[in-house]
């Protein structure tokens, strides 16, 4: 089934779904799975990362914590990530928080309301759901849906993009 075939897959498997479609089940399998198989011989480290701090309690809860694993919400991730990285030997790049952009500040600053316009939420949502969210988008070298991708209706389909076709090109 389903199931098993993402717990035990080799490599990294990424689970796409809806809510109460069993995500947080076949993880908490897969962790315990690969903790089994791989962490006999030697340690196994594992991260798990939601944007929830009780999903994250939920999964340590069930999968058991250990020394090894750890559960951190993307903003604990963000905020060990930005930490860390500037002191790294010979990374040039860094990552400001001046330069985050959460909803508010994008409807602000990039988004001046006009009559008749799409409204913020919608480009925000296709922003961060398709143009650069999708699993089209992470395929891509540089993880931005190009405009044609998101224009086509084949390439996201009918019912999976909300936004009216009339209005992609906007």
């Amino acid at each position: 089934d389903e199931e098993s075939e993402i717990v035990e897959a080799k490599g990294t498997v990424l689970v796409l779904g809806r809510s109460g479609t069993g995500k947080t089940v076949c993880i908490c399998n897969r962790m315990e799975f690969d903790r089994q198989k791989y962490g006999k011989d030697q340690p196994l480290s594992q991260l798990f990362v939601a944007r929830s701090k009780r999903l994250c309690r939920y999964v340590a809860d069930s999968v058991g914590m250990h020394e090894e694993n750890s559960f951190q919400t993307f903003e604990e991730l963000l905020q060990s990530l930005n930490s860390t990285l500037p002191h790294l030997e010979g990374n040039t790049k860094h990552f400001f928080s001046s330069q985050r952009i959460d909803f508010n500040r994008f409807k602000q600053e990039f988004h001046p309301p006009n009559e008749g316009s799409v409204s913020a939420l919608i480009v925000w949502t296709a922003i961060r759901t398709f143009i650069k969210g999708s699993i089209e988008a992470f395929q891509r070298p540089d993880g931005i849906l190009p405009k044609e991708s998101f224009v086509a209706v084949e390439a996201l389909g009918k019912n999976r993009c909300k936004v009216p076709t009339n209005l992609r090109e906007d």
